[in-house]
């Protein structure tokens, strides 16, 4: 057989196999651009306090880590990245639900970082600690500074996240991050950390519902939700719930306690505050820093129910027991002082409560600088009080001071912000520059919507304010809505029986007044008073103010002789509550002189009126406008004295 020679036809075997080769060279040169596009990466796990971290694995695009070692370090597969650009990293799924990753985002400046990029980690559970330490501080600092407890809630929790490392940019987005999760009462636990008390309050119903091992501190959490949401009844609900489970809870009888005072169920209220001084008292001693605590918080009742030589005896006593603990120039005794002025100055003692304020002031400059929340609070109270003095020259700038200190701190929407704002404008409209009041009202206003809403008490303040001042600007058909519509909020937050609601009736019932529908104005200023009756029993200066202005209402109405013995009740209660030489008194002095005055009793009318006059002069001195008032209406008395010698 003859042997054939192989002749290869063009495109036979060896350029086949060349076309092979070149395919495999294409693959090699693509996969080892892949390669080159990818680089590994050092990221190096710390907590808050720097500490490295063992076992995190960090994840990118399905790509995960080993776990980082001792140094806290592991390598991460990621796409080579130019100057500048950023990727965000996680923790794989089974770690995200013990760890929250705070800082996601690598930054790559100067192309491949050199050294390893640092990112901080933080437990769940010390997040959850964080969490519930912050509360229930918020619980404590309430009592002891009531107006400022809304506001300062979120210092409080940004005073605590300092002590575990955490700067305010790592609190908000280790909030967020610990938010993403399945598990409502961590859902609901960062809604409420962020201020979201509506998703919050969904969520960790969804948690107390399912009664699961961490029910109780779901109702901690839920009670702390509707009690920032100012659903206050709500709120004593579910803190009964957890009382019934642990009766002996300091924190939970502390949140329960403050829902009772909210709720005007004094009694209630003030037995507790009285146990847990006990319990503290038995535990650390008669000098310790929690009894003064409890002290201020009893004491905070205590004046709220008009007992003020027993609540000042007990705010001294706390005074005393913090300037021993700390020393006289510490936070906490800046705080007793605060509160301390403030009674003072609802007693008149305004010469005694200004040193007191301005020392708090001093003391918390030293301990935070000046442009800590803290500072704003005390310029604040401060200017309010020389607003009361009528030294509104030295009070406007001190509560400009202060709202640009919040600003600066909180930003332009905050709760805080709506406070400064609308206390500037009652100081605007007391100057009589109307137009900018009433922008900055509006302003502060639609802050505290966004912030909780249409229907919380502090709304139904604004809208009270508000109308107010439209009611000033002769605008009552604009005003009376605004009234209606804060009386049903306090309505609904409180029910009926409320001392808020109480407040809402009479403001209604005085623009009635003042729009001549006297008829429809009665029985709601009857409603208010027994409400103030119920609420404070008969000797309270706010019952006295709902007398006055019923015996108003019956002196317009030409029912002299029901109205006199209100004046005069009215005129003994301030009296006794205030001594004889406080404001109210003089106002009470003032009426009663107008009521005899249009009985034609005017020898009996001047002396009445010039002692309220003398008050006036005395305590907020010549040029104040209740003086002015008062003063003109001596001179027109004095006028009808001289007309009936005349005509005698």
């Amino acid at each position: 057989m003859r042997a054939h020679a192989f002749q290869p036809r063009t495109g036979s075997m060896p350029a086949i196999l060349l076309q092979r080769a070149l395919l495999c060279l294409l693959f090699l040169v693509s996969a080892a651009s892949l390669r080159a596009e990818q680089t590994q990466i050092s990221i190096k796990a710390l907590d808050p306090q720097g500490t490295p971290q063992v076992g995190i694995r960090f994840s990118f695009d399905e790509v995960q880590s080993f776990p980082t070692g001792n140094t806290g370090v592991t390598k991460l597969q990621v796409p080579s990245l130019a100057g500048g650009q950023s990727i965000e990293i996680d923790l794989p799924s089974d770690l995200s639900e013990e760890w929250v990753l705070i800082d996601d985002t690598i930054h790559t400046p100067d192309g491949i970082a050199q050294g390893p990029a640092e990112v901080v980690v933080m437990r769940r559970a010390d997040l959850r600690l964080l969490a519930g330490e912050a509360r229930d501080a918020a619980a404590r600092a309430t009592l002891i500074d009531r107006e400022q407890s809304v506001e300062a809630r979120r210092q409080i929790l940004i005073d605590f996240a300092a002590e575990y490392g955490l700067s305010q940019e790592q609190l908000a987005a280790a909030i967020e991050a610990f938010g993403k999760t399945k598990d409502p009462m961590d859902r609901g636990i960062a809604a409420y950390l962020a201020g979201e008390y509506e998703q919050a309050r969904e969520s960790l119903t969804l948690a107390v519902d399912a009664q699961e091992k961490d029910y109780l501190e779901a109702l901690r959490y839920l009670g702390a939700t509707q009690y920032a949401q100012g659903d206050y009844r709500a709120a004593v609900e579910t803190f009964r719930k957890g009382v019934a489970i642990a009766n002996e809870d300091v924190e939970l009888l502390s949140w329960l306690a403050n829902s009772l005072y909210e709720t005007a169920e004094w009694a209630e209220s003030e037995n507790i505050q009285r146990n847990l001084l006990s319990q503290t008292l038995l535990e650390h001693g008669e000098d310790h820093p929690n009894v003064a605590i409890h002290l201020n918080d009893l004491a905070q009742l205590l004046q709220a129910t008009n007992r003020l030589d027993e609540a000042e005896t007990l705010m001294r006593q706390a005074l005393a027991i913090d300037q021993d603990s700390f020393g006289n120039d510490h936070p906490d005794v800046a705080r007793d002082l605060n509160n301390l002025a403030a009674l003072l100055q609802a007693t008149n003692r305004l010469g005694e409560a200004e040193p007191l304020m301005r020392q708090a002031l001093i003391i918390d400059q030293a301990s935070f600088g000046n442009d800590h929340p803290r500072i704003a609070t005390h310029l604040s109270n401060l200017a309010q009080l020389l607003q009361a003095t009528n030294r509104l020259n030295e009070a406007e700038p001190l509560m400009r001071q202060a709202l640009a200190i919040d600003q600066g701190n909180f930003g332009n929407d905050h709760p805080r912000i709506a406070t400064h704002l609308n206390n500037l404008a009652l100081l605007l409209q007391t100057t009589n520059r109307l137009d900018e009041a009433e922008s900055l009202m509006r302003q502060a206003l639609a802050i505290d919507q966004d912030s909780f809403g249409n229907d919380h008490p502090r709304i139904a303040a604004h809208l009270n304010n508000l109308a107010h001042l439209l009611q000033a600007t002769n605008q009552p058909d604009e005003a009376e809505p605004l009234m209606r519509q804060a009386l049903a909020i306090d309505q609904d937050n409180f029910g009926n029986d409320h001392p808020n609601v109480a407040i809402r009736l009479n403001n209604l019932a005085s623009l009635l007044l003042a729009t001549n529908r006297l008829v429809e104005a009665e029985p709601l200023m009857r409603q208010a008073f027994a409400i103030d009756q119920n609420s404070f029993g008969n000797d309270h200066p706010r019952v006295a103010t709902h007398l006055s202005n019923l015996a108003q209402l019956l002196q317009a109405t030409n029912r002299f002789d029901e109205a006199e013995p209100l004046m005069r009740q009215a005129l003994a209660i301030d009296q006794d509550s205030f001594g004889n030489d406080h404001p109210s008194v003089a106002i009470r002095l003032n009426n009663l002189a107008l009521l005899l005055q249009d009985t034609n009793r005017l020898d009996e009318a001047e002396p009445l009126m010039r002692q309220a006059l003398a008050i006036f002069q005395a305590s907020l001195g010549k040029e104040h406008p209740n003086t002015l008032i008062v003063r003109e209406s001596l001179e027109i008395l004095l006028s009808d004295i001289s007309e009936t010698s005349l005509q005698d």
